[in-house]
């Protein structure tokens, strides 16, 4: 019998571990610094927690996808 081939790849895999913990940090800090730098206007506490909520996962996938809208061959899907 022959050996089956690993369907993950560990590199691949680990490359991506490491990307997504980035991103759970960055989006960590940029809530805490969003949510210091609201704390200085005249917002109420629920337009601050809003704001510090949804703006950080949206320049995320705004970098995300510009990433993937510009690398290097991004639009020819390998076969």
């Amino acid at each position: 019998m022959s050996e089956s081939p690993q369907p993950l790849n560990s590199k691949n895999l680990s490359r991506a571990t490491i990307i997504a913990t980035g991103m759970g940090i960055i989006g960590i800090v940029l809530f805490v610094v969003l949510w210091a730098l609201l704390s200085q206007t005249d917002l109420d506490a629920i337009a601050r927690l809003i704001i510090a909520f949804c703006v950080p996962p949206a320049l995320m996938a705004a970098g995300v996808g510009a990433y993937m809208l510009l690398r290097p061959g991004g639009n020819n899907p390998k076969s």
